[in-house]
C-alpha cells in the first residue's frame, strides 16, 4: 500500500473510530450501526499502520519541540476546561455505593492498606451491599492512596491520569504549516478531550470510575513499545496487567515476535519483569487467596452480565460494544467469543503478517497490541461506556506518533521489520 494512502486510511479510520466511541452513541437507535461502523474503524486503523513508517521516535530530530508555544497554549487551555468540567461534575455526582460502588471499594481497600493492615485488603467490605468483595488489582486501587492522604476527592486522580495522557499525545505531536494531519489530529483529540471533560452523565468516566490510572498504563505501554526499550515495555505491560488484563491476548504475539527474531534475551527480560511484578505486588503482600479469587472471576461475570440486563439493560446500549447483538440470553455465548478471539486473532494475526515474505510489514507489535484491545473491549460480558476509551487512547498515540514522524515515502520500504 502506498504511503500517502495508509497515511489518509490511519486518519479516516482514527477520526471515525473517535466520533463512534463519543458523539456517535447520541444517534440513539442507531447505536448498533455505531458499533459495527466503530469495529470497522478500529481494524482499518490496524490494517493501516502496517504500511506506514515505522514508528520511532528518533525519526523526530530537533523537530520534536516544533510548535512549542501553541503545545504550551493549548496545555493551557486544557487544564482549565479540565478543571472546571471536572469541578461540576465532582459536585453534581458524589462517591457514593448507590451510584457505583468501584471508587467507594477501593477507598475502603486504600484505608486498610494505609493503615497497615495489608492481609486484609482483599478482605469483604462489610458496609457495602453487606460485604462486596473487592476485585481490583493493585495498580488500579494503589494510585488513588495519594488523594487520601491529602484529603482530595478521590476522583482528581482520574483526572490526573487523563490529562497526563493528554498531554503525551501534546509531546508527540509535531504542527506542520501545509500538513492536513497536523489540523485534524489536534481536532479529533479535541473531540475526545471534550466528550469526556463535558458528557460525564452519559459515560462516567470521571465521576463513577477507577479507568484513569488504566488509561495512562495503556498509554505508556503504547510509547514503551514505540521506545523499543525492553525494560519501559516490561514495567508498563505489567501495570497494565496489574490494573486490567484487557491487553493479555498481546503478550503471546508479542512474544512470538521476540523469538521470530531471534531477541530470546528481550523474551526472559520481557516476561521475568512480569513475573517479578506480580510477586512483589500481588502474591506476596497480599496472599495466595485474593490471586484465587480473581483467577475464578472471569467466568462469575456472565452470572453479572445477565443481572444488568435485568436492571439496567439500557447499559448494552450506551457504548460501541457488540453484547448488544448477543441479548441476555447470549452471555455465556459472548464471554466464549470474549475469550477465544482475545486469545486467538492476534496470534494469528502476528503469525500470519510475520509470514509474509512480499511485505515489509511495519508497527507490528503496535498493530497486535491495539487489534487485542479492539477484540477485548468489542465482545466485553458487560460493556461500559468508559472502558472504551482506553482503547482510544491508544489510538491517540498511536496516530500522532505516526503522523508526526518524518514523513519520507521510502520509509516504509526500508524500515527494519525486525524492531520492536
Amino acid at each position: 500500500m502506498d504511503c500517502k494512502v495508509a497515511r489518509n486510511l490511519l486518519l479516516i479510520s482514527f477520526g471515525a473510530e473517535t466520533f463512534f466511541a463519543t458523539y456517535g452513541l447520541l444517534l440513539g437507535a442507531e447505536t448498533s450501526f455505531a458499533s459495527i461502523l466503530y469495529f470497522i474503524a478500529g481494524l482499518g486503523l490496524v490494517f493501516s499502520i502496517l504500511f506506514l513508517p515505522e514508528a520511532r521516535f528518533d525519526r523526530y530530530g530537533k523537530s520534536a519541540v516544533g510548535g512549542l508555544w501553541i503545545k504550551c497554549g493549548l496545555a493551557i487551555i486544557m487544564l482549565f476546561l479540565a478543571y472546571i468540567t471536572s469541578r461540576y461534575w465532582l459536585d453534581q455526582i458524589p462517591v457514593d455505593p448507590d451510584y457505583a460502588d468501584m471508587l467507594p471499594i477501593i477507598k475502603v481497600m486504600n484505608e486498610r492498606f494505609l493503615s497497615g493492615h495489608w492481609k486484609q485488603v482483599y478482605d469483604p467490605v462489610s458496609e457495602i451491599w453487606n460485604g462486596a468483595h473487592p476485585i481490583y488489582l493493585p495498580a488500579m486501587w494503589f494510585p488513588y492512596s495519594g488523594a487520601l492522604l491529602l484529603n482530595l476527592d478521590m476522583r482528581w486522580i482520574t483526572v490526573i491520569a487523563i490529562l497526563l495522557s493528554f498531554t503525551g499525545f501534546l509531546f508527540i505531536l509535531r504542527i506542520r504549516k501545509n500538513a492536513i494531519y497536523s489540523y485534524l489530529l489536534p481536532v479529533i483529540a479535541g473531540m475526545l478531550f471534550w466528550w469526556i471533560f463535558s458528557k460525564d452523565d452519559v459515560h462516567g468516566l470521571i465521576s463513577l470510575s477507577e479507568e484513569g490510572p488504566v488509561i495512562l498504563y495503556f498509554v505508556l505501554l503504547c510509547f514503551g513499545i514505540i521506545s523499543g526499550n525492553i525494560y519501559f515495555i516490561g514495567i508498563a505491560a505489567s501495570l497494565c496487567l496489574l490494573s486490567r488484563y484487557s491487553m493479555i491476548g498481546w503478550l503471546i504475539p508479542f512474544l512470538l515476535f521476540l523469538f521470530w527474531h531471534k531477541q530470546y534475551k528481550k523474551a526472559i527480560i520481557f516476561s521475568v519483569t512480569i513475573i517479578l511484578f506480580f510477586l512483589l505486588f500481588f502474591l506476596i503482600p497480599f496472599g495466595v487467596a485474593p490471586a484465587k479469587q480473581l483467577i475464578h472471576l472471569p467466568s462469575a461475570y456472565i452470572n453479572f452480565a445477565s443481572r444488568v440486563w435485568r436492571d439496567t439493560p439500557e447499559v448494552f446500549w450506551l457504548n460501541p460494544g457488540f453484547a448488544k447483538f448477543f441479548g441476555p440470553h447470549g452471555t455465556a455465548t459472548l464471554y466464549k467469543t470474549l475469550v477465544l478471539g482475545s486469545f486467538v486473532l492476534p496470534v494469528l494475526f502476528t503469525v500470519f503478517c510475520l509470514l509474509q515474505k512480499k511485505w515489509r510489514l511495519n508497527n507490528l507489535n503496535l498493530a497486535a497490541f491495539k487489534l487485542s484491545l479492539i477484540v477485548f473491549y468489542q465482545f466485553i460480558d458487560v460493556p461500559y461506556g468508559y472502558l472504551f476509551y482506553t482503547s482510544s487512547f491508544v489510538s491517540l498515540i498511536i496516530a500522532g506518533i505516526i503522523c508526526s514522524q518524518q514523513n519520507k515515502e521510502k520509509e516504509n520500504q526500508n524500515s527494519p521489520a525486525a524492531s520492536i
